[in-house]
């Protein structure tokens, strides 16, 4: 029997694959099935299809139905499961970084003022007005006064 594995597909849509055997099914760590189950629902996967998609990893029957409990449970219980989802949510976001510049790079150009400021102060070009000014104190002591 096939191990079935889980992918993103563009249109939205969760795809299992199948492939190897099932042996290898109860032999994936826990763990392993959480990061994934993170990454999915980071990706912005609706949870029931997500518990759907892996119900064979997350029930020990491959109930679809106690899978979407289970991942509920580990949603609203977990704290680590919400830090993993999170975790993922930040690594999607860092990558997507470049998108981001270069949008805030094309708002800036096209006359937005509030996009040309922000590009001018991640680049350094631009200190926030806000930026307290420091006071300076010039101490002259014995020094000779000039005649």
């Amino acid at each position: 029997m096939p191990a079935k594995l889980v992918a993103p597909v563009p249109n939205g849509q969760i795809e299992v694959l199948e492939g190897g055997n099932e042996a290898l099914e109860s032999r994936i760590p826990r763990d392993e099935v959480r990061i994934q189950a993170a990454k999915l629902i980071a990706a912005g996967f609706q949870p029931k299809k997500v518990a759907e998609a892996m119900a064979n990893y997350l029930s020990p029957t491959g109930n679809p139905r106690s899978a979407y409990h289970k991942l509920n449970r580990w949603r609203y219980q977990d704290p680590t499961f919400r830090d993993l989802i999170y975790q993922q949510s930040v690594l999607r976001l860092d990558l997507n970084s470049p998108d981001i510049l270069d949008g805030i790079r094309r708002s800036a150009r096209r006359g937005r003022v509030d996009a040309a400021r922000l590009a001018l102060e991640l680049t350094g070009r631009h200190v926030k007005e806000e930026a307290s000014v420091t006071q300076v104190n010039v101490v002259l002591q014995n020094i000779p006064r000039p005649e």
